[in-house]
């Protein structure tokens, strides 16, 4: 009788360790396949001085979590493995002259940030993840002004803060996503995409006119399909007009998660690539490159979700 339960236990356990690494598998060889076009560099710099762009730019940070760069970075390639590194969650805020507001990203609520850190703490080495407030909460009545929204892609640490904000909404807020967000998915991306699916309030926006998406609406504000991360991943350009000048903001999501990853091309752990989010190291090094060249070679400024510490250093102000 015993022995018949260990053999049982033993097939379980031998059933769910194949059911995973298929899954893995599956995972990685369909993000393996996605290659969608990158626009030009002279595409994402180019817009109309006289055009409506947006006036102000901000960030809300629902989360930090310290933790060591090699968690982020694959740390035989790290110069500098011994700085500092502290992971943010943010959601970005524009705002154009007439109190429009589009959220790039809806970070996360308290209960989600803890559920969250929880595994990444282990993971990684790190601290307890601190919650600090969610995007509904620190928007508060300026909720209101919000007419868009659109995500980076689909982790549930970008997508958890939408159920609070349509909770709070009388209005439809416009949900604007690439083909490859709606059509393509992988275990990693169905819970997020299950909270929007759920959120309420969301009113989905697809845009086929790649491969640099401008938001209708939004005038000054695009974006590309990434894939890489996700099959869904995709890069924000914003051309902000602040005291005169225009300033070209791309906000990267998760191509990286700390800006040397861009600025030194260093990709990220081996593990975490293989096993705790299969992507494609190939799409993700070419965005880094493409990345690279916007703010080296034409003053971009990057805007690294995670990466407190440089987005702390961008001069963008908390919103």
């Amino acid at each position: 009788m015993l022995r018949r339960v260990l053999v049982g236990l033993v097939s379980l356990v031998v059933l769910l360790l194949a059911s995973a690494g298929l899954g893995l598998w599956l995972a990685k060889r369909s993000i393996a396949a996605l290659d969608p076009p990158l626009p030009t560099a002279e595409e994402i710099l180019a817009f109309d001085r006289s055009a409506d762009l947006p006036v102000h730019l901000a960030w809300i940070n629902t989360a930090s979590q310290k933790m060591p760069r090699s968690a982020v970075l694959e740390p035989s390639l790290d110069p500098t493995p011994a700085s500092p590194y502290v992971m943010s969650h943010p959601s970005f805020v524009l705002e154009w002259a007439d109190s429009r507001m589009f959220l790039i990203d809806a970070g996360m609520d308290r209960e989600s940030a803890l559920a969250f850190g929880r595994p990444i703490e282990w993971l990684s080495g790190g601290e307890p993840i601190q919650p600090i407030a969610s995007t509904a909460e620190r928007l508060g009545g300026a909720l209101a002004r919000v007419e868009g929204i659109a995500f980076t892609h689909e982790h549930t640490d970008h997508t958890s803060g939408v159920a609070e904000l349509c909770h709070l909404r009388s209005r439809p807020i416009a949900l604007f996503q690439n083909p490859l967000q709606v059509r393509e998915s992988n275990f990693t991306t169905r819970p997020g995409q299950r909270q929007l699916a759920e959120a309420g309030c969301l009113e989905p926006h697809l845009l086929e006119s790649g491969p640099l998406y401008a938001v209708p609406g939004f005038s000054g504000l695009l974006f590309f399909a990434a894939a890489g991360h996700t099959p869904g991943s995709q890069v924000f350009v914003a051309h902000v007009r602040t005291n005169g000048a225009v300033r070209t903001w791309l906000f990267t999501g998760d191509v990286v998660n700390q800006i040397d990853g861009v600025r030194q091309n260093i990709p990220k752990p081996a593990f975490y690539s293989a096993f705790v989010v299969p992507e494609s190291t190939a799409r993700l090094d070419t965005v880094r490159r493409f990345l690279a060249e916007l703010e080296r070679d034409h003053g971009a400024g990057l805007l690294v979700s995670h990466d407190q510490l440089s987005l702390e250093a961008s001069g963008i102000g908390a919103y």
